[in-house]
């Protein structure tokens, strides 16, 4: 492991993602789908207005592969862009491997609002794979980027950082097979695309990182970070600018207070994941400074792993502690019986949902409530 100061580097504008309130913006990739031919990119927007026209929400969604960070060959024919009024655009038909990696973006909202979100595509067959694509930290924290090694080397590692060389490590310095980065004290200006390479090898063969760093310390925000966040519940991340909490995937409400049911996602959990097998295999990307996960009840490099007992929610990140006969659901976390209720089931009584306090639990996605769940499922059944 080495440990490193973080980069002085230049305003990269292109990787800012966020300007006011949250807006509703979710890039969907198939991770299943190796095959160029099939693979596709789906970008969802929920904003009010998105799918009343092309010109309800502004601007219409971009979905579209930047390549001035990672550099790949010219695909041999530009893929296929389909749109389905303005809430809705996929790009897929990607003619080789190499089409497939590097940075993606899909730019959705107007003025102010107008919002850049970011996925990161590994190749699967690289020499290194990074352990975890996106990371999001808060300022002054110490950011730690694990590239695992998949096809040996006896040659150097380079890594960089938005494309720039950035530190070498010795090919003896692999830890149990992984090659690590240590920045301390990490700056917003830190954040970017880093990349692991073994010298004189193709970047195809890169492992690909996103750093995020949050503008202010761990539970701050505002302009001079002196504004406490509201403690984002079951994963959500509180924003720098403005406080409120971008939930994960499957997850809604003031502070992600509310599960979804599984398949859906969304700030309201208005949409459905495609396919018969809900959201496996799927990686979310959202409005910084949350990044990139696989679904709520989904873990693993291609988002496939159901969570094991006791673990839920995105990534699997999360651990149930149900109390007083609770049990643990994947996709939600603890589901209470009878007579109790809270995120544990530590609470006795009727709940706020319980008591016909519905309005301060659950918020309306428009297409109809369902659920009662110790948290309140939302979203229509399946």
């Amino acid at each position: 492991m080495v440990w490193l100061e973080p980069p002085l580097l230049l305003p990269i504008f292109f990787l800012a993602s966020h300007v006011g309130a949250a807006v509703d913006l979710t890039l969907l990739a198939d991770l299943r789908l190796t095959e160029p031919q099939r693979f596709f990119l789906t970008c969802v927007s929920g904003e009010a207005g998105a799918g009343r026209g092309s010109d309800a929400w502004g601007p219409p969604l971009l979905l579209e592969k930047d390549d001035r960070i990672v550099r790949t060959p010219r695909p041999g024919q530009p893929p296929h862009t389909a749109r389905n009024g303005s809430s809705r655009v996929t790009v897929r038909g990607f003619s080789q491997p190499s089409d497939l990696v590097g940075v993606f973006s899909c730019v959705g909202g107007a003025g102010a609002r107008r919002t850049r979100v970011l996925y990161v595509h590994n190749s699967p067959g690289a020499h290194l794979l990074p352990d975890k694509v996106t990371h999001t930290v808060n300022k002054g924290d110490t950011a730690v980027l694990s590239a695992r090694v998949r096809k040996e080397k006896q040659t150097d590692v380079i890594w960089k950082s938005n494309g720039s060389y950035f530190y070498t490590l010795d090919w003896h310095e692999a830890q149990d097979g992984q090659f690590l980065l240590q920045l301390p004290n990490v700056q917003p200006s830190s954040s970017g695309i880093y990349s692991a390479t073994y010298l004189e090898a193709s970047p195809l063969g890169s492992a690909f990182f996103r750093l995020i760093v949050r503008g202010c310390e761990a539970g701050r925000w505002g302009q001079d970070c002196t504004k406490e966040c509201p403690g984002c519940l079951h994963g959500g991340v509180c924003h720098d600018q403005d406080g409120e909490c971008v939930c994960p995937p499957g997850f809604t409400g003031t502070r992600c207070e509310q599960a979804c049911r599984e398949g859906r996602f969304g700030q309201s959990c208005q949409e459905q994941c495609p396919g018969a097998s809900g959201c496996r295999g799927l990686t979310f990307c959202l409005p910084d400074p949350y990044g990139c996960s696989c679904g709520s009840g989904w873990r693993g490099s291609q988002c496939q792993e159901a969570c094991a007992p006791g673990r839920f929610g995105a990534d699997c990140r999360l651990q149930c502690q149900c109390q007083n006969g609770g049990t643990c659901d994947r996709f939600s976390g603890c589901v209470c019986p009878s007579g109790w209720h809270g995120m544990h089931c530590e609470k006795s009584g009727l709940s706020d949902w319980d008591a016909g306090g519905a309005s301060s639990k659950m918020k309306d996605s428009g297409r109809g409530l369902c659920g009662s769940h110790v948290s309140a499922l939302i979203g229509p059944p399946g």
